[in-house]
């Protein structure tokens, strides 16, 4: 059982967020010894059992699997965007729900603002 604990909620969700966006790339033998981890929460034992692999083979597969999904979005930071642009929506949103009659053209302006940032692909922001 010391193994469920051993990963954070907060590592597992990320993993689970990477996992979703990488997947693909990844071997078949990784890809399921991370979903049976971060989805069924099982251990290396368990997942071994299932599988008809030793422990030590699904502890290797959950590394190689971590460090592919890692290495991936380091290069590639696609899950990085996703979380850019929720933010860029929820700006806007923001903006849109708090205007009054008074402040209409100001938020309207931000709400401008942010989507045009999006369009460009948040270049502005990193001075590009």
């Amino acid at each position: 059982m010391a193994e469920r604990s051993s990963m954070l909620p907060e590592k597992m969700h990320r993993l689970s967020l990477l996992r979703d966006t990488y997947e693909g790339l990844l071997p078949p033998r990784q890809r399921e010894v991370l979903r049976m981890k971060l989805d069924e929460d099982l251990s290396l034992g368990e997942i071994g059992e299932i599988l008809g692999i030793s422990r030590q083979a699904c502890e290797d597969a959950l590394r190689r699997g971590e460090r592919a999904i890692l290495r991936y979005e380091d290069k590639l930071g696609f899950l990085r965007r996703q979380i850019e642009q929720a933010a860029q929506i929820e700006a806007v949103v923001s903006s849109l729900e708090s205007m009054t009659a008074e402040s209409w053209s100001e938020k309207r302006d931000q709400a401008l603002r942010h989507l045009r940032d999006r369009e460009d692909g948040g270049e502005r922001f990193h001075g590009i």
